[in-house]
């Protein structure tokens, strides 16, 4: 029988990703309506799928894959300790040599190669790269040196496993969000139109467009703080709204700005009461 032609591989491939495509889909479409749904692909049924899809191949089940992989600006991307347990998987070995505050290296061998790959990591490298602007570089920077060595070296001797996979450690992974100013309409007044200034407020205070992108485990809407001070923009504005149609737009627009689910409950318990007063009034 003649060797497959690039070609007739590729077309297998997809037939092989069509036919997986719809069960992926369908548990997908389940597991993000629950809690037991990872925050980044909540109501994300698609987003998921892509995952799933992915990492179907590279041996994960459904539950490890939403765990392992991000999709994020349209990149499909792997955290750094999936990366290496993707590598393991393919029979590479990876150790970790060194480890402090200060500097961390990760060494690795290809399977049937005796060369051994050392990759190393240290704070002087992630603040001449712009990474320590990164919070977590000061609170926890062995983890966040030991996430890079991990992305750095698992690329290097598992390549065509990760291939077209980013990383949450580097520097591509998310685009930083570009603060954008919507103009709001005099009109529109009141609750709603006190809302919108304090959700451009609020956002404009995410990371600026010259700032590197963080890692995809401390995204900036993760940040406590700015969470706080998103809930308590609409938890102070809920209480003004004048009719439940206002009140259904502000929980609209807090919908739209995916707020984490504890959250998102918190102002929807406001907005249920303001909504009770609305209806007796």
């Amino acid at each position: 029988m003649p060797a497959q032609t690039l070609m007739q591989k590729g077309v297998e491939k997809l037939r092989q990703h069509a036919g997986l495509k719809q069960m992926a889909y369908d548990y997908a479409e389940f597991i993000t309506k629950t809690g037991a749904c990872p925050a980044i692909y909540k109501n994300k049924p698609m987003d998921a799928a892509a995952a799933i899809i992915r990492g179907t191949a590279l041996g994960f089940d459904p539950d490890g894959a939403l765990e392992a992989f991000f999709v994020i600006q349209g990149k499909t991307g792997m955290y750094a300790r999936a990366m290496i347990a993707v590598a393991e998987n393919v029979g590479c070995r990876v150790w970790e040599e060194e480890a402090t505050d200060d500097s961390v290296t990760w060494c690795g061998i290809r399977p049937g190669d005796d060369k051994v790959e050392r990759v190393t990591w240290t704070m002087e490298l992630a603040e001449r790269a712009g990474y320590t602007r990164n919070a977590k570089y000061k609170t926890n920077p062995r983890e966040m040196l030991r996430a890079k060595c991990q992305a750095e070296l698992a690329r290097i001797v598992a390549p065509g496993a990760l291939m077209g996979l980013v990383s949450e450690a580097e520097p591509d992974a998310h685009k930083p969000v570009r603060a954008e100013a919507t103009r709001v309409d005099a009109q529109q007044g009141g609750a709603l139109g006190a809302l919108e200034a304090a959700r451009q407020r609020v956002h404009a205070r995410r990371q600026p467009e010259s700032e590197p992108a963080q890692d995809a485990d401390v995204i900036t809407d993760d940040d406590p703080q700015l969470l706080a001070a998103v809930v308590d923009e609409y938890l102070s504005e809920i209480p003004k709204a004048q009719s439940q149609d206002e009140v259904t737009k502000i929980m609209n627009a807090a919908k739209e700005d995916g707020l984490p689910q504890e959250q998102f409950d918190t102002v929807r318990q406001a907005a249920k009461a303001r909504w009770g007063e609305l209806n007796n009034a």
